[in-house]
């Protein structure tokens, strides 16, 4: 065996194999799309946690069920909101 030779063998064995460079990549694309909508959520989250406590506020109601019930219910809004996008990008 020459050196040419034995330089494509050790290439062939230490390089990894297409398929699961691919399948890393995919994953990866997969776990950063689901921070960016975890993200989109927690923004929705934020504004409505701001929203319930200026509710709370203005209405006399404790200031922590405001804040509360906002957010619960920005939550179910942002994630209606990327369930929608999802689809969207689907069709």
């Amino acid at each position: 065996m020459d050196k040419h030779q034995a330089d494509a063998v050790a290439e062939a064995i230490l390089k990894p194999d297409r398929a699961h460079q691919e399948a890393i990549a995919r994953r990866r694309a997969a776990y950063d799309k689901s921070i960016a909508e975890r993200r989109v959520v927690a923004k929705w989250t934020l504004v409505g946690c701001a929203v319930g406590a200026a509710a709370a506020y203005l209405t006399g109601v404790r200031f922590t069920e405001g804040v509360i019930w906002g957010g619960l219910a920005a939550t179910a809004v942002g994630w209606l909101v990327v369930l929608w996008r999802r689809h969207r990008r689907a069709a």
